[in-house]
C-alpha cells in the first residue's frame, strides 16, 4: 500500500516559500479540493503576520534578535495550520492531482524491496496539550517505549479517530472524525465555534505497508 507523506523544511528560508506555495495553491483550488472557505479565512491572518514578520527580519538593515524573535513566534503560531491542511484536506485528496501533488511536495512511499514489516503490536500513549487558541497538539509515545517520543520501527504516523462534545464514544466506531499524525507535538486545528468543547479520541499505529496496530485508550482534551 502506498503511503503519501510530507515534510515541511527545517531551514527559515525554504519554509517560508513552502508554505507560501502550499497556501497559494490551496487558495486556487480550494473549492475543486474541498478546502472549507473558513479554514482559509482563519489561516489568512497568521499566514499575512508571519510573512510581514520574516521580511523585517530578512531586511539586513534592520535585522535584530527581536525582529528574529517575532518572526519564529508567528511562525509558531502559523505553523499548526501549515500541518492541518496536509494532515487533513491534501494527503489521500483524490480530487488533487498527480502534477499538483508533486508541486506540493507531496511523496509516495511503499515498503521498498524488503519483506512486509508486520503489523504494530504496540500502542500510541496520547496526550493532548493546548498553547494557542483552536489548536490541540498530539504529543504521543509508545505503550513499549513510554519514555520516547519515537514511533515504533517502520511506522509512518498514529492514526486518530475523534469525535466533538459529550457523550465520550465507548469505542473507535462512535467517532466520525479522524486525521493521521506523523509527528509527536504536531496540531489539530479546530473551528472557532468548537471552543471550549470536549475532544474525544483513540489513535493506533500505522506501518508503511499500511497495517494498523491495536487501538490505545481513551483520551480527551477541551478544546482551547
Amino acid at each position: 500500500m502506498a503511503k503519501e507523506t510530507y515534510s515541511i523544511p527545517v531551514s527559515v528560508a525554504e519554509r517560508y516559500e513552502f508554505q507560501r506555495n502550499e497556501f497559494s495553491l490551496c487558495v486556487a483550488h480550494a473549492t475543486a479540493w474541498q478546502i472549507p472557505a473558513e479554514k482559509l479565512a482563519l489561516i489568512e491572518p497568521l499566514r499575512t503576520s508571519y510573512e510581514e514578520k520574516y521580511a523585517l527580519a530578512a531586511n539586513r538593515s534592520i535585522r535584530s534578535p527581536a525582529t528574529t524573535a517575532a518572526r519564529d513566534a508567528a511562525w509558531n503560531a502559523l505553523s499548526p495550520y501549515v500541518s492541518d491542511l496536509y494532515d487533513r484536506h491534501l494527503l489521500y485528496n483524490e480530487n488533487i492531482s498527480a502534477a499538483d501533488k508533486e508541486a506540493l511536495h507531496i511523496r509516495m512511499t511503499s515498503g521498498g524491496g524488503g519483506s512486509p514489516s508486520p503489523a504494530p503490536t504496540s500502542t500510541p500513549i496520547v496526550n493532548l496539550s493546548s498553547e494557542e487558541i483552536s489548536v490541540l497538539h498530539v504529543n504521543y509515545t509508545d505503550s513499549n517505549s513510554s519514555g520516547s517520543r519515537a514511533k515504533p520501527a517502520n511506522v509512518v504516523f498514529a492514526e486518530i479517530w475523534y469525535k466533538i462534545d459529550v457523550p465520550a464514544p465507548t469505542m473507535p466506531d462512535e467517532c466520525p472524525l479522524s486525521c493521521n499524525i506523523s509527528r509527536s507535538h504536531d496540531g489539530i486545528v479546530f473551528s472557532p465555534e468548537m471552543r471550549g468543547k470536549t475532544m474525544f479520541g483513540y489513535a493506533r499505529w500505522v506501518n508503511r505497508n499500511g497495517k494498523v496496530g491495536p487501538w490505545g485508550g481513551l483520551f480527551s482534551a477541551i478544546i482551547p
